[in-house]
């Protein structure tokens, strides 16, 4: 394979996401135009709380691994055999949503977890805190 080739990602389908909304919130194309175009809410408001629901996605590691620059940067532990999660985001929400504000002693209870299902791929970065310290939220800006 290439290393152009790009890691395998799965999220959840336009119908499915159309489905877990309220009626009338949005329509099934603009939810087509997200899904196709991989926005994630480029065209609001900073910090805007406008997110209705979380977009998930998989990775498969071999794949995470051939899209780097350099390949040695990766390693894949030897507990991971399938599909590892890759991100979870709000939908329209741009970077750091303040209105859903999550601290790392919330993930405390759930962190075995998490290394297991969503483990760090990077040789530089050996575990989930990797992932949360680039993404979650305190009360008022980014940890």
């Amino acid at each position: 394979m290439s290393r152009s080739v790009l890691p395998l990602l799965v999220t959840l389908s336009p119908a499915l996401l159309f489905l877990l909304l309220p009626r009338g919130s949005v329509t099934q194309q603009e939810l087509w135009k997200d899904y196709k175009y991989g926005r994630h809410g480029a065209e609001l408001l900073p910090r805007n709380c406008s997110w209705r629901c979380m977009v998930f996605t998989l990775q498969w590691p071999g794949g995470f691994c051939q899209s780097l620059y350099k390949e040695t940067q990766c390693t894949i532990p030897e507990n991971i055999s399938s599909w590892t999660i890759h991100g979870l985001w709000p939908l329209h929400a741009q970077s750091c949503c303040t209105c859903w504000p999550i601290f790392a002693s919330d993930l405390q209870e759930v962190e075995e977890e998490l290394k297991e299902f969503w483990p760090s791929l990077l040789k530089t970065k050996p575990y989930f805190h990797f992932w949360y310290a680039a993404r979650f939220c305190n009360s008022t800006s980014c940890l």
